[in-house]
């Protein structure tokens, strides 16, 4: 099987693949795509005797990882021809982006899963779930608040209304997607697109907003940012304002939100929904772009394996000292903690406490080494909402 990246002359092929797999042509969301988001440079094909098997995109984001900005790619739209499904196609172009993604410098890869299961074996892990609010828009009264007021925003040119507002959302959070002008240009016409973001406003100071669909019983919410308690109450009593045109409101928020606790029947419309897959895609490049705790420092030999990136399988030596971290190849080393590499992704994201780690068998080594494992990557709370 062959790979290689895409040129302007593949649009229709990409086109075709993603319409069979995802949304058809005509929908709102591929319109957009295709006409202001694709670079076929960013797109990985697979071909089989000459014909196209396999295709994946390989879009280029900035995540802030424990308070540092790193280069990342968002695998999405990962389609396999169904004449050429059951033959080990998904593996194998999976393999050939972790190549791909090592030669741009991208040592960490993302990807939202539709089924965790097929991607847990290729080593990526669930780092961001978020919880899944579903409310009939009556009982929401109780928690609104009707001393801010709203408007909309209609043009990428409001940016600029929403940025604080995530901004303040994120600030103490981990994992999620650095947004800039160009991006978030690029999310709201995304958005407008399929539907409408209302802003609520404490005076001229924006404190929340919402992306939301019209058209069904439930109206959707599919990014629900505030800066403040009373900006979610807003939000909230906005939504309640529609009950002549939905029964019922769906939003999500980051799962370090402990708002549920108050809500008048906690034990309706509450669920977790995973959301996120992490991985590494090369060892030492990953952890030598991390910062670490400036007060810690010590040496952990350590071994992994990788399913499907040979160089990323062995026993490495990773030294931390102020605030950094280098990384050695040791293969004559005595690995005081084995740990598969999914569960190094868990780590660098810290979406998971060591000692649960070790309690489900995610890791084994020494005490006093998964106690110096647990002093480099301290637990984060982790938060994303990208889609695409």
């Amino acid at each position: 099987m062959k790979f290689r990246l895409a040129t302007p002359e593949d649009r229709n092929q990409v086109e075709s693949l993603w319409a069979y797999c995802f949304e058809p042509r005509e929908h709102p969301f591929f319109q957009w795509y295709f006409s202001k988001f694709y670079q076929p440079e960013h797109v990985l094909m697979g071909f089989c005797d000459g014909e196209m098997a396999c295709l994946t995109h390989l879009n280029p984001y900035t995540l802030r990882l424990r308070g540092k900005d790193i280069p990342v790619s968002y695998i999405v739209g990962l389609a396999t021809h169904p004449a050429a499904r059951r033959g080990g196609i998904g593996g194998k172009l999976l393999q050939a982006a972790l190549g791909e993604m090592k030669r741009r410098g991208h040592y960490i890869n993302i990807l939202m899963p539709s089924k965790a299961g097929f991607y847990q074996p290729y080593g990526y892990e669930l780092y961001c779930h978020q919880w899944k609010e579903t409310m009939p828009l009556e009982a929401l009264r109780p928690l609104t608040d009707r001393s801010l007021h709203y408007g909309f925003v209609n043009s990428p040119d409001q940016w600029n209304y929403l940025a604080p507002v995530y901004d303040a959302y994120t600030r103490k959070l981990s994992g999620y997607a650095v947004r800039d002008e160009a991006s978030w240009r690029s999310h709201i016409e995304a958005q407008l697109a399929e539907g409408n973001i209302a802003v609520a406003f404490d005076g001229t100071i924006p404190v929340g907003y919402a992306f939301y669909q019209l058209g069904e019983p439930t109206i959707v919410s599919g990014e629900f940012v505030y800066a403040t308690a009373q900006g979610k109450k807003a939000l909230l009593g906005y939504m309640y304002n529609h009950r002549s045109q939905g029964d019922t409101f769906q939003w999500n928020e980051g799962i370090h939100d402990q708002g549920y606790r108050f809500y008048p029947d906690g034990k309706q419309g509450h669920e977790t929904m995973p959301f996120m897959a992490g991985r590494i895609v090369d060892v030492k490049g990953a952890l030598e772009q991390l910062p670490y705790p400036s007060n810690v420092a010590g040496q952990l030999t350590f071994e992994t394996a990788d399913p499907l990136a040979s160089w990323n399988t062995g026993i490495f030596t990773l030294t931390v000292a102020n605030g950094k971290g280098t990384v050695e190849e040791t293969p004559q080393a005595t690995p005081a903690i084995t740990i598969p590499i999914g569960t190094l992704a868990l780590l660098v994201f810290g979406a998971v406490d060591i000692d649960t780690l070790c309690f489900y068998g995610k890791l084994k080594g020494r005490d006093t080494a998964v106690q110096l494992l647990q002093t480099f990557f301290p637990v984060e709370k982790c938060y994303i909402n990208e889609w695409y």
